[in-house]
């Protein structure tokens, strides 16, 4: 390698390895409040403060009914619910994406 690459590759590196990070930080962030949200048992409502079950029955987009936690993937369609509503209210609250 000659030295003119070898400046140029490392100055590549140093011009995206900020961006590389602040990408690596925000991606784990989600992965993070995406699996503590998937061990609760319940969220709470951001309009009434009332208690919102993500374990129950289930209807997915694609029309399976299933029994089980809400951020668990449909068997036939393999799709995760984006919303749960909020029986008290009505209003949705987002659900987290991987």
């Amino acid at each position: 390698m000659n030295p003119k690459n070898a400046y140029f590759v490392t100055f590549r590196w140093l011009l995206a390895s900020p961006i590389l990070l602040a990408r690596f930080v925000l991606r784990t962030v989600r992965w993070v409040e995406f699996w503590s949200t998937a061990y609760r048992h319940e969220i709470i409502c951001r309009n009434c403060s009332a208690a919102i079950s993500l374990v129950g029955i289930w209807r997915c987009k694609c029309g399976y009914t299933y029994k089980g936690h809400l951020l668990r993937a449909c068997p036939v369609c393999d799709a995760l619910p984006r919303m749960a509503r909020c029986f008290r209210c009505g209003t949705t609250e987002k659900l987290p994406e991987l």
